[in-house]
């Protein structure tokens, strides 16, 4: 079970890293890609398992591109480095191949540098409250009695924010129209 998953995550990286270099001026350094081929000449054995048509990343990269805003944008993708993180670490701690670690933790490092440069900001912080909402035990009576007390609230500010981004995107569209007309 274990090696499958690792199939997946690789070829997600795999395609993740492709996907950037192609659609982006970016590209992946040399001993960064090294370092990824190593990897799935380690861990890759049986390329059938890799393509089911259930991508672990590439989805949401997909939707990523079409449906959010820069600031979503950026949450998200330092939700996904995040969760490569988490895979790697538990990677390199199933791992006892040390050469295989240091592959683990080379690539790990090159990751932090991504997540730290260019997807800095409150991400970390927006993760930890989405996280915290995500381990809710939504079968738990207490919780299920709160949720109903707090509602009104809840939408009363669900409702503000809604307003108010309606609001500055008719304020930009009537600016734009103006700018036009000038």
């Amino acid at each position: 079970m274990i090696a499958q998953n690792m199939t997946i995550f690789f070829w997600g990286v795999c395609l993740l890293t492709s996907g950037w270099a192609t659609y982006s001026e970016a590209s992946v350094p040399e001993n960064l890609d090294k370092s990824i081929d190593e990897l799935k000449a380690y861990y890759i054995k049986d390329d059938h398992e890799i393509h089911n048509a259930h991508p672990v990343f590439l989805r949401v990269l997909k939707d990523l591109k079409v449906n959010l805003e820069e600031p979503e944008q950026n949450l998200l993708m330092s939700i996904i480095m995040d969760t490569y993180s988490r895979i790697f670490t538990r990677m390199e701690n199933d791992s006892l191949d040390e050469a295989t670690k240091e592959r683990i933790a080379h690539v790990q490092e090159h990751l932090k540098k991504l997540r730290e440069n260019y997807f800095p900001g409150k991400s970390a912080e927006l993760k930890t409250y989405a996280e915290t909402l995500w381990a809710i035990k939504e079968d738990d009576p207490v919780i299920q009695r709160k949720a109903l007390f707090e509602l009104k609230r809840v939408y009363r500010e669900a409702t503000l924010l809604k307003n108010l981004k309606n609001k500055e995107r008719r304020r930009r569209q009537a600016k734009n129209t103006k700018n036009l007309k000038s």
